[in-house]
């Protein structure tokens, strides 16, 4: 009785949010929550690194994230065996594995801002990738937008040549690279391949990978440890079932404008939970990031103000 009195407030709160709130402005703010999510995620595994071993923590979260799938993966079963597309599985699984590993790395050896940075430089190996193999045109305010957003990047991490700095930039730039070779392949999977098979597929190889490494440098969890290798699990599954949903909400520029704001979250939560204080350089880089963000926006004011304007056009 309980927990069907709860579902009912839910259910009636949910209904009340729907009818006020815009759909685009209900994308906008569950891309806030998802992105916070994600941080978060991001300070946990940090926690979690000083003792437990990233592959073991890695390992935690796809088993939460399989037990969370098995009803879909149970009633989608003959077609997971009946797949057409091993090779971009393949290579999907392993961008997934690199971007998570390596982002779980980056993230538990560098500064929480400086890894959220260098995790944005996703979007520019995107449209590399896209523009060679799918042959998707990138316009001038794409371009605009991303090499804005790289100098952002620069301007927050301030690579040095120092060794640790170093690998720590690119294990966290190998991350994005991972991550951008598992978006394209689902965009290109995704016209076949349903929504449970890539995400099972996914779950269930990155898990296999973290088992062996994982059994070698195995350390029993505390209960606060067990509770956290739970969490990031459960969160991290949450932040991206959200973040879908904000794209349902929402078009799709708005809501990867909106995730930017991610370095917002990470510099507020480093300097309170792990006293980083960035310099002036990294936050006129942060300014310059949410900036870039905006370039789509004014340029499409400049539009209208010059096509209000005779024989002026926007080319």
């Amino acid at each position: 009785m309980q927990q069907q009195a709860i579902l009912v407030v839910l259910s009636g709160f949910k209904s009340r949010f729907e009818d006020r709130v815009s759909q685009s402005m209900q994308g906008i703010l569950l891309a806030l929550i998802s992105t916070a999510l994600f941080v978060v995620v991001g300070v946990m595994v940090r926690i979690l690194s000083e003792r437990i071993d990233l592959f073991q923590i890695l390992l935690f979260r796809q088993l939460v994230f399989i037990t969370l799938l098995t009803p879909a993966i149970l009633r989608s079963f003959d077609t997971l065996k009946r797949t057409s597309m091993a090779k971009f599985h393949l290579l999907r699984i392993t961008g997934a594995f690199l971007a998570l590993y390596l982002g779980f790395v980056t993230v538990s050896n560098i500064p929480l801002a400086d890894a959220t940075a260098l995790g944005f430089t996703q979007v520019l190996f995107v449209a590399v990738i896209s523009r060679l193999f799918l042959a998707e045109s990138v316009g001038t305010i794409r371009v605009m937008t991303l090499l804005i957003g790289f100098v952002g990047v620069l301007l927050v991490v301030q690579p040095g040549f120092d060794s640790p700095s170093l690998i720590y930039m690119m294990t966290g730039l190998t991350a994005a690279l991972g991550a951008a070779v598992a978006v394209v392949c689902v965009r290109w999977m995704a016209q076949t391949e349903s929504r449970t098979v890539l995400l099972s597929y996914q779950a269930l190889f990155v898990g296999l990978i973290t088992l062996v490494p994982s059994w070698c440098a195995w350390q029993w969890p505390t209960r606060n440890e067990l509770l956290l290798l739970i969490s990031v699990g459960v969160i991290s599954s949450l932040a991206q079932w959200i973040g879908v949903t904000a794209y349902q909400k929402a078009e799709a520029n708005i809501v990867a404008n909106v995730e930017y704001i991610k370095i917002l979250y990470s510099l507020i939560l480093g300097y309170l939970l792990f006293a980083e204080l960035p310099n002036v350089l990294s936050v006129f880089g942060v300014v310059v990031l949410l900036l870039s963000a905006l370039v789509p926006w004014f340029w499409q004011v400049a539009c209208s103000f010059r096509s209000s304007r005779p024989k002026a056009g926007c080319d």
